[in-house]
């Protein structure tokens, strides 16, 4: 009898046994021998599952990304003010040596998106935009209806997304401290958005 093989699961397990030497090699370093031996399949495997090493990769951002969004939704769950919600959410991939791991090798997939960037990452791109865009109008909308924040703040969620951005970035050309120009934006943009029962 034939061993059916659910090749969606082989797939996601190749590419999460693989995630560590990411981190650890960066987009550009990692080849496929590498890949291979650390899933512990041929590289010819390897080609039934994947067309070539980024579309492994991009498998692997994806459940890194997936990681940070659950990570997100449990912030939404906390029983913290909005402002302390927002700064969570920024704050989260500077947390720890772990984060600071993932968010280099994004930084890495950012900088290939923007040079010579597929439609795939574009897209890509455009969908975690919106998973996050998402995560965040629930963070606010929850600080209108407790009464913490305007209405009007809902406005500033793409501006958000885009100073998360920017700080992805900035943190590690200009060596800014992402937690302290965190706290700073956070601080600046709740005396402009917080309704005046909580000044």
């Amino acid at each position: 009898m034939a061993i059916i093989v659910d090749k969606e699961k082989k797939r996601t397990d190749i590419a999460c046994s693989c995630k560590d030497i990411l981190l650890e090699y960066g987009i550009k370093n990692l080849t496929i021998s590498h890949i291979a031996k650390t899933a512990g399949v041929g590289k010819g495997t390897i080609y039934e599952y994947f067309e070539n090493k980024e579309d492994i990769v991009f498998e692997i951002i994806t459940s890194i990304i997936a990681e940070h969004e659950q990570q997100l939704h449990e912030i939404i769950n906390l029983d913290i003010s909005s402002k302390e919600k927002l700064f969570h959410f920024f704050n989260l991939i500077y947390e720890n040596k772990n984060s600071q791991e993932q968010l280099n090798i994004y930084r890495e997939f950012l900088a290939i998106s923007i040079t010579n960037g597929t439609a795939e990452m574009i897209d890509f791109n455009k969908v975690c935009r919106e998973k996050f865009s998402n995560i965040l109008t629930q963070i606010i909308q929850e600080g209108i209806d407790k009464k913490e924040l305007h209405k009007a703040a809902q406005d500033l969620v793409s501006g958000l997304i885009t100073f998360g951005l920017g700080l992805v970035v900035e943190a590690h050309t200009v060596s800014l401290n992402a937690k302290e120009e965190i706290k700073q934006y956070i601080d600046a943009l709740f005396t402009i958005m917080e309704t005046k029962e909580n000044k």
